[in-house]
């Protein structure tokens, strides 16, 4: 969250979250990544300076690939905190996507 927080985000919140998805690929998966044609350091690599500068940054390359290959979203490792990890979702909440519910 501390990367995503800028003027626009002046109080970041956590909520809980039910999810049910398939098709998800876990970016911790070594093997997974291989089959898939994904190199982590792509997925993972800083995005914010290339689409500032209106390039095309590595994760958002990622991202069209796995979506042509079926996929909803990434298991992301944290890079602050080793052993932490977030979801990212592509789509939710329509016909045939994973379902995302805020408990609560």
């Amino acid at each position: 969250m501390i990367a995503h927080g800028d003027a626009r985000t002046p109080e970041l919140n956590i909520i809980e979250v039910r999810v049910h998805a398939e098709r998800v690929l876990d970016l911790r998966d070594e093997a997974s990544c291989r089959a898939a044609g994904v190199r982590v350091d792509d997925a993972i690599a800083p995005w914010q300076q290339a689409a500032a500068e209106g390039g095309d940054p590595p994760p958002w390359s990622v991202r069209r690939h796995l979506e042509a290959l079926g996929s909803y979203g990434v298991i992301d490792p944290s890079r602050r905190r080793p052993g932490l990890w977030h979801l990212a979702l592509f789509r939710w909440n329509e016909a045939g996507t994973p379902q995302a519910r805020v408990q609560g």
